[in-house]
């Protein structure tokens, strides 16, 4: 099968990375488009996984927009090149060019519909399948929805996917279980206008209040992360709480069995996040500007626990007795379609 993939985010080369690669071991013939947002190329180079570069994110609605139109032009000359038989992604590209050819297009994301509008209707409407939770909230196009028992996450975090190495931790001078994670968003997408995160005042106090614990600070968009991103799930998985304003990491934070603070305006709005906290006890949100005394407060509850990281074992295995692994979903759900294509 020709199987094209437009990746644009660093958060969708762990998601497809591994069906990627099975997909290859297959021989079945792989393009994979990328975008210069943060890390996203990099992980694509360290996973061997070879990519045509297209753009890169723009800093306005303007800018964005005809982003957007330089995207679709190339995806559509090089479908023209190729005729794919399935486009895969979390792509605002592939729908509408799959509408007005031969090509599948198959849509993947976590977020409630009305959390991103823009892509929803952009998209869905010529998306040939909508890849989602079963947990997610959402009333048109029902019958172009996939549902499943899983997360985006456990593509790559699902003990069948991924064993935490701890001497990853040797290479950055951390012990297991002694720091804590602090990672800041830069909530620069277009769907995160005007959606709050942390600020460094917030962060100062953090520092202040919990400074018998070695503190791993990441900026996403930074040039100067402290942590190489290909170990950054290492890192995570030894770490003894991640405090955070990114959607992402609060997940993947999650899924390993740590215990994650979220801080933004999104807390209470995604339904993922909130099967996490309410159903599984995985994780806590507290709202910019008016939780912080709470935030700080459930952050020091959760250091004084002396049986934190057991707790969120139990809680971590619960979770996954009720989810499956979500990469060999893809790959069942890939031959499906495959078989029914031929």
């Amino acid at each position: 099968m020709k199987v094209l993939f437009d990746i644009g985010h660093p958060a969708h080369v762990h998601l497809f990375k591994n069906f990627i690669l099975y997909l290859i071991k297959h021989e079945h013939d792989i393009k994979v488009v990328s975008r210069k947002k943060d890390v996203t190329e990099a992980l694509l180079d360290y996973y061997n996984i070879k990519h045509i570069p297209v753009s890169k994110p723009g800093k306005n609605i303007l800018k964005m927009f005809l982003e957007l139109i330089k995207r679709n032009i190339f995806i559509y000359r090089l479908n023209r090149k190729n005729n794919f038989d399935f486009a895969f992604g979390t792509s605002f590209s592939i729908g509408p060019i799959s509408f007005i050819s031969r090509m599948k297009s198959f849509n993947f994301t976590e977020d409630d519909d009305k959390i991103i509008p823009l892509y929803v209707y952009l998209t869905y409407p010529f998306s040939t399948k909508i890849i989602n939770p079963s947990c997610l909230i959402f009333k048109k196009w029902k019958e172009k929805r996939v549902l499943h028992s899983s997360y985006h996450e456990l593509a790559y975090l699902h003990p069948n996917n991924f064993k935490p190495d701890v001497k990853i931790l040797e290479k950055y001078n951390l012990k297991p279980y002694e720091y804590i994670i602090i990672r800041f968003s830069s909530l620069s997408a277009y769907h995160d206008f005007g959606i709050k995160g942390f600020a460094d005042n917030v962060l100062i106090e953090i520092e202040e209040k919990f400074k018998s614990y070695q503190k791993v600070i990441s900026r996403e968009d930074s040039k100067t992360h402290s942590i190489d991103p290909w170990d950054m799930h290492n890192v995570l998985a030894f770490s003894k709480m991640i405090i955070t304003d990114s959607q992402t990491m609060t997940m993947e934070a999650s899924v390993l069995g740590v215990p994650s603070i979220r801080y933004n305006s999104f807390v209470g709005k995604i339904s993922c996040l909130a099967e996490l906290e309410l159903k599984y006890g995985l994780t806590y949100g507290f709202l910019p500007s008016k939780d912080e005394f709470k935030m700080l407060k459930k952050i020091d509850e959760l250091l004084s626990n002396k049986n934190l990281k057991e707790d969120w074992i139990i809680k971590r295995d619960k979770m996954l007795s009720e989810k499956c692994d979500f990469n060999n979903w893809l790959i069942q759900f890939f031959e499906v379609e495959r078989r029914d294509s031929v």
